[in-house]
């Protein structure tokens, strides 16, 4: 089963008379287990791409498939759903509420549902990502590596069946950078996610197992570089 599949998806936008394509039409999928690198330079559709995975927007054409279910085509109200559900997502920025200890973090999913929260399963994340001692600190208290580690494992304690992290090392120096992926990677592989990471940085792509380039628009697979 796949966990993620685009077919034929394509975004247009309209400036003015004028018709931008921003993605071409495009076929993708990654299965369980996955860890997927997109490179490219600004302006390139990356961002497109991963909104359009996310269903924060619609392609103009083509369908996403999630657990290979339709998703892109879903009423909006549905789709929110099943982006909470099967959908997570980690953000250069880490954007963890100030307000909230690490462990609160996590907890807010379970609020959101109407749910209790499964301490056991928040130790157990805190412990494999090596920040159980920071449970009860607030983000300002933690360095930018921590953060991010935080915020990997709100975006794992809901158990999604896809992660997506746009630039999540972009302001990590590089020994944080690589810890942070390398944390990543061994997650995508224990937890049989698929983890779709867009970065500027190629030697994060190392740690990959595909790594997909996008230029004006068109996807292409490439070989990975070996040194």
């Amino acid at each position: 089963m796949k966990s993620i599949e685009l077919k034929k998806v394509n975004k247009q936008f309209k400036d003015g008379r004028k018709t931008i394509e921003a993605l071409k039409e495009t076929n993708f999928s990654a299965e369980p287990g996955e860890f997927v690198a997109i490179i490219g330079p600004s302006g390139s559709g990356k961002s497109t791409f991963l909104t359009i995975i996310g269903g924060l927007q619609q392609p103009t054409e083509g369908e996403v498939f999630i657990q290979n279910e339709p998703f892109s085509n879903l009423q909006e109200k549905e789709r929110a759903k099943r982006r909470f559900k099967d959908i997570g997502f980690i953000l250069q920025a880490s954007n963890l509420i100030p307000f909230l200890t690490v462990k609160e973090q996590l907890q807010l999913v379970n609020k959101v549902e109407k749910t209790k929260s499964d301490e056991k399963k928040i130790d157990q994340l805190l412990t494999e990502l090596g920040i159980l001692e920071l449970a009860d600190k607030y983000p300002r208290d933690l360095s930018g590596g921590e953060r991010q580690r935080a915020a990997i494992a709100r975006a794992l304690y809901h158990e999604p069946s896809v992660i997506l992290a746009d630039e999540p090392t972009a302001s990590l120096d590089t020994e944080r950078a690589i810890e942070v992926v390398k944390i990543l990677a061994h997650e995508t592989k224990e937890k049989s996610k698929a983890t779709i990471m867009v970065t500027h940085d190629e030697r994060l792509t190392d740690y990959c197992d595909s790594v997909y380039v996008m230029k004006d628009g068109v996807l292409n697979k490439r070989e990975k570089s070996r040194k």
